[in-house]
């Protein structure tokens, strides 16, 4: 009685109070009374009490109703969702719950009401997510093998001079305001002013897979010219050699007179180019997203130096908390 006390369980205290006060000597009308329970409630717990002793005062969650698909169905109807609307015949990427439920129907002769399907998908381990892109061009057994083989590589080459692993990657922010789903008063659509200009502001940046921290630079254009600069402002920032992970943007391949820098400075500096079209396996493509979040999801600047105030402020704080930073690598760390 005093476990279901301490565990909050009512159902199993009052059970137990009613089979303590009979055997005391009291009757089943005045527990009934007393617990506001029907004298015939008391008898029944006494019965139970009497035949299987005091493991029949826990009252037992009641089963639901059995499932009208048996396993092999329900772990088939798993695969099919997997495989998405279009290929079990339906002309949409998104599955509903009305859809899931009209193809139980054909496939199993098992009626649901829409409402439940929900239930059922999650009981299959199933939930509301939003899907990321991924760019049909990608090579993807390349790319396993950069996450497999090639990147440990870079990270042991690496760690054996002390060297630094930095993601590195540009983005382009424009003066009109990008839209993002925020909270607002229903019935209110929220507006966002805009001056429909688009003076794009060009930004260098790199991420360090050890300790997350950003590095970044603003230009005029990405070119060749640019993209050097940026390499000797990170050669100049840090003393240990550098593995510069980049994409396979063209103005990665700088010209002559960038070859010739870096074979210079190749115990400065080394760079891998990831596999084509692997936005995914950039880490600082993370540090773009939160940017955007907090610097120009839904403003409204009025000059481009305000945009880039804000832009500013933003890597800044960055730059004093990596620790927000820190997923975007976190990955790429194990």
């Amino acid at each position: 009685m005093r476990e279901s006390l301490a565990a909050n369980d009512l159902r199993s205290w009052q059970r137990a109070s009613a089979a303590l006060e009979c055997i005391d000597g009291g009757t089943r009308v005045a527990a009934a009374r007393r617990l506001g329970v029907a004298p015939s409630t008391v008898s029944r717990w006494i019965g139970a009490y009497r035949e299987r002793g005091i493991e029949a005062l826990s009252p037992n969650t009641p089963p639901g109703p059995a499932s009208r698909l048996t396993q092999a169905q329900m772990d088939e109807l798993a695969r099919l969702i997997e495989s998405g609307p279009d290929a079990c015949g339906f002309m949409s990427g998104v599955w509903t719950s009305r859809m899931v439920g009209q193809l139980i129907e054909e496939r199993y002769d098992v009626l649901y009401h829409w409402k439940y399907v929900p239930e059922l998908l999650h009981k299959l381990g199933f939930s509301v997510q939003r899907p990321r892109k991924l760019l049909s061009r990608a090579d993807h057994e390349a790319q396993e093998r950069w996450i497999r083989k090639t990147l440990p590589a870079i990270k042991k080459k690496a760690e054996k001079c002390r060297g630094v692993l930095l993601f590195e990657d540009e983005a382009s922010f424009q003066l009109d305001p990008t839209l993002h789903w925020t909270w607002h008063r229903v019935g209110v659509q929220p507006r966002v002013p805009t001056r429909g200009e688009r003076k794009t502001a060009h930004v260098y940046g790199a991420l360090a897979l050890d300790d997350a921290k950003l590095t970044y630079s603003f230009t005029r254009v990405f070119n060749g010219d640019t993209f050097l600069q940026f390499l000797k402002r990170l050669v100049k920032r840090y003393e240990r050699k550098i593995f510069l992970i980049i994409d396979n943007a063209p103005f990665h391949r700088v010209g002559t007179g960038g070859r010739a820098w870096l074979e210079a400075n190749a115990d400065r500096i080394e760079l891998h180019r990831l596999p084509a079209y692997s936005p995914e396996l950039n880490a600082i493509e993370g540090v773009w997203k939160k940017t955007r979040r907090q610097a120009t999801h839904n403003r409204y600047f009025r000059s481009p130096e305000e945009r880039d105030a804000a832009l500013r402020t933003t890597f800044r704080a960055f730059q004093r908390q990596p620790q927000h930073l820190v997923p975007c690598v976190a990955r790429f760390r194990a």
